[in-house]
């Protein structure tokens, strides 16, 4: 009995209840071009992540949710050869989709200067996202970097952590 006592605060306090559980979102292969010279890359990749994970929590019924937050993000390099050395830094921000919402933009991952790595791993933020899902969220991803010198197709996984009241 006196080992629940103990743990109970301490999971209190780590914000990670017995109920909690992780969803998978899939992030879509996408290809960046490659350019036979190197130069600035213009507009960094979008990152469709969904974080409409509605019906995945309501199938398992797990009743009112306290929060949701991003508990990973990575990206895999799918083509032969290339690696992320091309990258800078990529900042991933979530926002609302509804109109006139006074969410603000919220930065929810970060990575810079990976190196020359074929999976890209993300630091995330913690920040709670059940506000922008009930709202409706977007992702998008803002970043530096010069554009690689073959084309780059990658994929990827984000993960959450959905924590019921």
């Amino acid at each position: 009995m006196l080992r629940v006592l103990v743990l109970c605060p301490v999971l209190a306090a780590t914000g990670c209840g017995i109920a909690d559980f992780d969803v998978d979102q899939p992030v879509p292969a996408q290809t960046i071009q490659g350019s036979g010279l190197p130069a600035p890359l213009a507009a960094i990749f979008p990152l469709p992540l969904d974080l409409d994970i509605s019906s995945k929590i309501k199938a398992r019924d797990t009743g009112p949710i306290d929060g949701v937050t991003l508990s990973s993000l990575t990206l895999d390099i799918t083509s032969s050869g290339g690696d992320w050395s091309f990258v800078a830094s990529i900042d991933v921000f979530v926002s609302s989709s509804r109109s006139g919402s006074t969410l603000p933009r919220a930065k929810i991952a970060s990575v810079a200067s990976p190196g020359a790595v074929r999976t890209l791993s993300f630091h995330v933020e913690g920040v709670n996202l059940k506000p922008y899902i009930d709202e409706g969220s977007q992702v998008d991803s803002a970043g530096m970097g010069t554009q690689p010198t073959q084309d780059v197709t990658f994929g990827g996984k984000g993960v959450f952590t959905v924590h019921p009241l």
